[in-house]
């Protein structure tokens, strides 16, 4: 299997808002995301290109789903701003992925419907067409070089990525 230059990776399960007493940002992974994080980190990290790289929203449960794949890469999670829900819209991501010279797959641990939106584009999809549903802990693997288009190396959901990672 070919190892993408960029990864799509949805947080893993959190808890539910209306059961949450806080603001959304805050809001964590219920026991089962995080025991699902685990197990995605265990079956993403053979299939990324070295030296991967992990950036992650500054959402509490986007930090906590990126955390076990971070320690598994031995490499610090990168908070990015603009992978905050709702930032994915403007051109800053792009720009920043065009600059990166390192190889190596790039993991950008997000939000729906931000990361399906985000895919469309970078695949050549007008109209922000989403091509693949990003559910709770689905990992979406893309191939090529910005400014693309990409194209779609794999499709994983969060259930293929735990039996794999040995959840």
């Amino acid at each position: 299997m070919k190892r993408p230059d960029l990864v799509l990776l949805r947080h893993a399960q959190s808890e539910d808002p209306s059961a949450f007493d806080g603001p959304d940002r805050d809001r964590p992974l219920t026991r089962e995301g995080e025991a699902s994080a685990a197990a995605m980190a265990r079956a993403l990290v053979p299939l990324l290109a070295e030296p991967a790289r992990v950036w992650v929203s500054p959402w509490h449960r986007a930090a906590q789903t990126a955390a076990p794949l971070a320690r598994a890469l031995a490499c610090e999670a990168e908070t990015v701003e603009c992978l905050r829900p709702g930032q994915l819209v403007g051109p800053e991501l792009q720009e920043r992925l065009q600059k990166e010279k390192n190889g190596g797959s790039i993991v950008l641990v997000g939000h729906e419907p931000d990361l399906s939106r985000l895919a469309g584009r970078l695949l050549g999809l007008s109209g922000g067409a989403a091509p693949v549903a990003m559910g709770k802990g689905d990992a979406c693997g893309l191939g090529g070089h910005l400014p693309g288009p990409l194209h779609l190396v794999w499709h994983l959901p969060r259930g293929v990525l735990e039996r794999l990672g040995g959840a």
